[in-house]
């Protein structure tokens, strides 16, 4: 349970760091957030999977990415 708990902290950690740093619209970043919170709702025993989509999603938030 504590495991699961540090490792939704984690990465909610690591995508505000992402919002900060990112030059995107803040929109697109809250809604691979919220996208996140879903995912891991709805499948909590495969948090990988959800990181990996949340990652893509940001990345196409990035406008300096090509």
């Amino acid at each position: 349970m504590f495991k699961k708990l540090g490792f939704f902290l984690f990465a909610m950690g690591v995508s505000a760091s992402y919002a900060i740093a990112g030059g995107g619209e803040p929109e697109c970043y809250l809604q691979c957030d919220d996208g996140l919170d879903q995912c891991m709702t709805d499948h909590p025993k495969s948090p990988g999977a959800c990181t990996k989509i949340h990652q893509m999603c940001y990345d196409r938030c990035d406008p300096y990415l090509p």
